[in-house]
């Protein structure tokens, strides 16, 4: 059994076999959920040791990263010492981690079709993949046990499995990154032409806990097409994936600074977590820890986070 986490309480991932054979993952939630941008990665991984130690602490106490191949893309770059810095850091996250899915309008697709939070955000395709990869000598009769245990899931071990793949997955990332530039690109100029066909073509929904990514895409969509002095390049793509998931399905989360204004700036009430840029990475994990004091008190099912 595999614990991570997504938005309000633990993800637990139990793999089995489905009745065809193939192996399949039920998803249950409750915890604390962490969406790291990959700057507070390097953050963790190369600067302030005692840092990174109480933030690894609170993952073994109860929270877990959402991490997705937005993130592997980068992290799979460096090499050197960074290199190791960042698998060193991978390694001591363990198994308190949750597969994400990385394409926006999949998970907006799903949320359409009615399916719960926990199952539109899950990557299971991909876990499914390193499931199958990892377990490929377990046939019948072989005599080998699959040891599904923390090391299976370790968080190190999944990005090595991904690195002979980056290629593909930076390829995939192009083609989300080209999406969103024409999409915003035709949308802006429409609302050039007439500011008014911005509330007909993209209007804003109201937010709901099984639409949180919705909400979140098309109100950072809305931002951006009607912010003038904005121009999109090469590369907003993934910052965009980065900004509407964390919105979408943390607790905590990282971002830049114009993201995390732009998320504080979507329409409330809603259901976005607290953001915090770079200078604020040492008060996030005195809030992390803070949260995880609350859920340890008796008679505590849910964690008062602060004012947003």
């Amino acid at each position: 059994m595999y614990k991570a986490a997504q938005g309000g309480p633990p993800l637990v991932i139990t793999p089995f076999c489905a009745p065809n054979g193939e192996p399949t993952f039920a998803a249950s939630v409750n915890g604390i959920a962490i969406y790291l941008d990959n700057w507070a990665i390097k953050a963790l991984a190369k600067g302030d040791t005692t840092l990174r130690q109480r933030f690894v602490v609170a993952l073994r106490n109860g929270a877990d990263i959402l991490f997705s191949i937005a993130h592997a893309i980068e992290i799979l770059g460096p090499q050197g010492a960074s290199s190791v810095a960042f698998k060193t850091f991978l390694n001591e996250v363990g198994s308190h981690w949750y597969p994400l899915e990385f394409n926006v309008f999949k998970v907006m697709e799903r949320e359409a079709a009615g399916m719960p939070p926990d199952k539109c955000c899950v990557d299971e395709e991909l876990l499914r993949a390193y499931f199958t990869n990892r377990t490929s000598g377990h046939t019948p009769g072989s005599g080998l046990v699959i040891d599904l245990s923390e090391q299976f899931f370790k968080l190190g071990t999944f990005v090595d499995w991904l690195a002979p793949r980056r290629d593909y997955f930076r390829q995939k990332n192009e083609e989300l990154d080209n999406i969103l530039h024409d999409r915003m690109g035709l949308l802006r100029a429409k609302f050039k032409q007439d500011p008014g066909r911005l509330d007909k073509d993209q209007p804003q929904p109201k937010f709901h806990p099984t639409r949180a990514a919705t909400f979140a895409c098309v109100g950072l969509m809305r931002d951006l097409i009607s912010d003038r002095g904005y121009q999109i390049k090469k590369g907003d793509g993934i910052d965009f994936f980065h900004a509407v998931m964390a919105s979408a399905f943390s607790t905590f989360a990282t971002l830049d600074k114009q993201w995390k204004r732009r998320v504080e700036n979507l329409p409330k009430p809603n259901g976005s977590p607290r953001i915090y840029y770079e200078p604020e990475l040492g008060e996030m994990v005195h809030d992390i820890e803070a949260a995880l004091g609350q859920l340890k008190e008796p008679g505590k099912a849910s964690v008062d986070i602060m004012a947003r």
